[in-house]
């Protein structure tokens, strides 16, 4: 059979998707574009075999608020299948996930869209611009950004 989790896509067959420790990361954003679950009332996913199992959240206070902290294994979640402008949710995440120059060039684009999400420009103010002199390259497979 094929190994979980592969380098190429598909990266797990759905059979095969365990939790992996990696020097990957997600974002919770991502996740919730990659695995199909729904939100619960504090906020956790539900509505998966393993994040509904007694026992797979740890709740705890911090700074005076609830926190809630999934600490099962493998969640049973699918893949996400639903579409946005016709592109599969979890096949956008791969393709971001092996394509980091596509990443890096999208995101300051994506990041402006999503601070100005709601307001006129108008309304908008202009803040210092963060990446002046900002260069970026590419080191043992990983981007590094200095400002000059």
């Amino acid at each position: 059979g094929m190994p979980c989790c592969p380098s190429e896509p598909p990266y797990c067959l759905e059979s095969q998707y365990k939790w992996r420790k990696t020097r990957d990361m997600m974002l919770s954003t991502d996740l919730g574009m990659y695995l199909d679950f729904q939100v619960g009332d504090r906020g956790q996913p539900i509505g998966c075999p393993g994040l509904d199992a007694e026992g797979a959240y740890k709740i705890y206070y911090k700074g005076g608020k609830q926190v809630t902290k999934y600490v099962g294994g493998d969640t049973g979640c699918q893949l996400n299948r639903n579409e946005f402008d016709g592109e599969i949710l979890y096949q956008i995440v791969e393709d971001y996930a092996v394509n980091t120059e596509k990443w890096y060039v999208d995101f300051p684009i994506v990041l402006k869209k999503m601070l100005t999400n709601g307001y006129s420009p108008d309304m908008m103010t202009d803040g210092p611009n963060v990446f002046d002199g900002v260069t970026c390259r590419r080191k043992k497979g990983i981007f590094q950004c200095t400002k000059a």
